[in-house]
């Protein structure tokens, strides 16, 4: 009773939201993939959306995007929140959150993970407001958590979210329980023969070990994965506009770095660095990551260029 009140509540919140703030049209064009006859999956994510309940500029380019996305001709195998979906993980806020996405994104498959904004930002009770967040999970994706860590396997490919288990906004505290369990999380993806998504709101360098005689490094076990097989690691967390350092594998692994969704400037308005998300498309042989601005319905440029990276596979995907 207490997830489908959430729920009902959330859908009449977001529809009022919807109608009052973002309008109710389909702004841009049909876009797609860059090779729809090979693409074998295709993903769509965003970061930092950071809903709150009395800023409309940031809703109105929230749901905008999520419209925008709705226009990909493939459309989407999942749509991914990287953390920070809500301002201080207030009721109000995740009503807002999740009745859009079930209202805008219908019967997609959806993965959020929590960011140190879901869990108080630093404030709060940390164990009521995680709870909150998991009965939200629950209430709309069926997810039902006891820890803010998880796995996903879609069409065979394993998402695999870390994430923070204490009160600290500046970095993500992991125990050994979850590093054992990443690992275990890695030998069962490593089965399956196919790319491995590692999902966090915080880049691998804040991963901090609980225990202070910790011996585990998350850089060091993403790097030694990736010699044999594939991993890509997906963060958000430092609001990093579009830029040469977006796409790099400095650490021995491919990385991506997400923008925030709706970055304002100093008046609380958006501008020009508000809707950056990316489209990840896995074919045969290769991943290919695009930056793309989904508040405006254009493809991101760096240099003249269209902003995009490509890693080709160790090990290729067999044909179906």
């Amino acid at each position: 009773m207490k997830l489908f009140f959430l729920r009902m509540i959330s859908l009449i919140v977001s529809v009022s939201c919807l109608i009052l703030f973002a309008g109710g049209v389909a702004p841009h064009e049909e876009y797609d993939v860059t090779d729809p006859e090979t693409c074998v999956m295709n993903l769509t994510v965003f970061s930092d959306v950071h809903v709150e309940g009395n800023n409309y500029p940031r809703y109105k380019a929230f749901a905008t995007s999520m419209r925008d996305a709705m226009q990909n001709k493939s459309g989407s195998d999942a749509f991914l929140f990287l953390g920070d979906n809500t301002m201080n993980g207030q009721h109000i806020e995740n009503m807002m959150f999740h009745g859009t996405l079930a209202r805008l994104l219908k019967n997609q498959k959806i993965i959020t993970i929590p960011g140190n904004h879901d869990f108080g930002n630093g404030e709060g009770d940390f164990d009521k407001i995680q709870q909150r967040w998991y009965d939200y999970t629950q209430a709309y994706f069926g997810r039902k958590l006891t820890k803010p860590y998880f796995c996903e396997v879609i069409n065979g490919f394993y998402f695999i979210v870390l994430a923070n288990e204490i009160q600290n906004p500046d970095s993500m505290f992991m125990s050994d329980e979850q590093y054992e369990w990443f690992e275990r999380m890695l030998d069962k993806a490593a089965q399956s023969g196919l790319p491995t998504f590692v999902l966090g709101h915080y880049h691998p360098r804040m991963a901090v070990p609980i225990n202070p005689d910790s011996q585990y490094s998350l850089v060091q076990i993403l790097a030694d994965y990736n010699r044999e097989h594939d991993v890509f690691f997906l963060c958000g967390h430092l609001h990093m506009s579009p830029c040469e350092s977006s796409f790099h594998a400095w650490s021995g692994f491919p990385e991506a770095y997400l923008p925030c969704l709706t970055l304002q400037d100093e008046n609380g308005e958006n501008f020009d660095q508000t809707g950056f998300g990316e489209l990840v498309e896995i074919y045969p042989d290769r991943v290919v990551f695009r930056m793309r601005n989904f508040f405006t319905g254009e493809w991101a440029q760096l240099g003249g260029a269209p902003m995009e990276a490509t890693w080709y596979l160790k090990n290729p995907i067999p044909a179906a």
